[in-house]
């Protein structure tokens, strides 16, 4: 039971955090909206994106090897997170070595400086962040992520509505709040002790590079499954319908955000000594409430689409509405993926994550390439949908064959079924229709999440309650 009560603490604790965060960046989106143009909007958002394109790939993904083998308790942290931050340090110079290159590129000749820095701010930040989960600072690492999002508030109002800087502004709120809260945990957690160059072990080093070196050509294919269709719709349609596109991608980042609440706490919970048994009860059953909540969750935002529409964004880009209902969807395929994904983490498994995303990124280039000239933007949509597809697919088949998980195929492919009826059915402004999908999605998984609560998820919420 401990399982369960420690996953659910964390989860508890990173939802403090996100909710306190990323939400409330979210809500700004109107702000946003209101001051930048859909054409700004859609370079913005290009912009952030290529920089997050960017992150892995100076950092050599090894902010995933500090992570992963931080929580080992065997392995020395001095090593770990000097490895990081020289690694980090090494490939941002690198990286400034190919600004005019950047330069070179019409979306990001006035901005490469600000990429740069963008990049190196949010791996400095990520570093201290993994090596406060790493140590145990939960707490820590929730209320940091609260303070980077009340500056990153203060200084898009400060820059965008006061000064007025427009692109510039909002990504240079972003480098300064990852700086602040860079330095907040750098010193809360005296990682100065930490920087050993002495402590590096080539052994050590050896077998992070090993788990994260597959990991980069993985992190490059899931950027092309999540942003390549921005391109694509910028150099075929334009940046207005990216910008629209971009908005319509919000809705389904609400998804998002509440996945990313459960995978922050559950990544720190697979890495333990539990039998093979033991783990495989554990994944199935924290699966059952996982699935219950995304596709639920998936239904209710598509049957709202057109209402969150209306608050999230000036009304110039109401249209965008149109897309949400299939980028949910796909964006609930993309979660139960990566819940899969988890397994190859727990195993160490890096490999396999490599190939599945693979085969993600190619389906989405070329569902891209076929269908934007034929459905323009709708087209990104289901080619973002196959792709994500999939993955979700290759990983629920291959993950079998390391840790078995129990789930029902016949009540996915059904629901699936629902929610592909209610895409259409909100396309079609059939409300009522809609809402009863959404119900039916709801009594699909009411009786196995219930089941999976009963099997331990709640005896650790009781227990917890009785402590307290």
């Amino acid at each position: 039971m401990n399982s369960y009560r420690r996953l659910i603490s964390n989860t508890a604790l990173f939802s403090i955090s996100t909710f306190g965060s990323k939400i409330l960046v979210f809500l700004l989106t109107p702000f946003y909206t209101s001051i930048l143009t859909e054409s700004e909007y859609g370079v913005t958002d290009l912009l952030i994106q290529t920089g997050n394109f960017l992150i892995p790939l100076v950092s050599l993904g090894i902010l995933n090897a500090v992570l992963r083998f931080g929580l080992d308790d065997k392995t020395d942290k001095s090593c770990i997170f000097t490895t990081g931050l020289l690694v980090i340090v090494t490939g941002t110079c690198i990286l400034a070595l190919f600004c005019p290159l950047l330069q070179n590129i019409s979306l990001m000749s006035d901005y490469t400086i600000l990429l740069l820095l963008y990049v190196l701010m949010a791996n400095l930040h990520s570093l201290c962040g993994s090596m406060a989960q790493a140590m145990g600072r939960i707490r820590l690492y929730a209320v940091s992520g609260i303070l980077c999002t009340a500056s990153v508030v203060g200084l898009n109002i400060l820059l965008l509505s006061v000064f007025r800087l427009g692109i510039t502004g909002y990504v240079l709120s972003n480098v300064i709040a990852d700086a602040f809260t860079a330095l907040l945990l750098f010193f809360c957690l005296r990682l100065w002790k930490y920087f050993r160059p002495a402590a590096l072990k080539r052994s050590v080093i050896k077998r992070m590079f090993s788990y994260c070196l597959p990991l980069i050509p993985a992190t490059v294919c899931s950027w092309i499954i999540n942003i390549s269709d921005r391109y694509f719709i910028s150099y075929m349609i334009g940046s207005d319908v990216s910008g629209l596109y971009a908005i319509a991608n919000k809705i389904s980042t609400i998804l998002l955000i509440a996945s990313g609440i459960f995978t922050s706490a559950w990544q720190i919970s697979i890495v333990s000594q539990r039998s093979k048994q033991e783990q495989e009860r554990f994944f199935s059953n924290v699966f059952s409430v996982y699935e219950a909540g995304i596709l639920i969750g998936a239904s209710v935002l598509m049957a709202a689409s057109r209402l969150i529409m209306r608050f999230l964004a000036a009304p110039d880009y109401y249209e965008a509405w149109h897309y949400a209902p299939v980028l949910v969807l796909g964006m609930a395929i993309a979660c139960l993926g990566s819940f899969f994904s988890s397994i190859y983490v727990a195993e160490k498994n890096s490999t396999a994550t490599l190939l599945t995303t693979v085969a993600g990124a190619v389906t989405n280039i070329a569902g891209n390439a076929l269908l934007i000239p034929v459905w323009g933007a709708m087209g990104a949509a289901i080619a973002t949908l196959f792709s994500y597809l999939v993955i979700f697919v290759t990983r629920a088949v291959h993950s079998q064959t390391l840790l078995r998980i129990r789930w029902s195929v016949p009540r996915f492919l059904l629901s699936m079924l629902v929610l592909l009826a209610q895409c259409l059915l909100v396309e079609w402004e059939q409300q009522l229709p809609a809402l009863i999908c959404c119900v039916a999605v709801v009594l699909l998984h009411f009786r196995p999440l219930i089941k999976a609560l009963k099997s331990g998820v709640l005896d650790a919420l009781l227990s917890k309650k009785r402590r307290a």
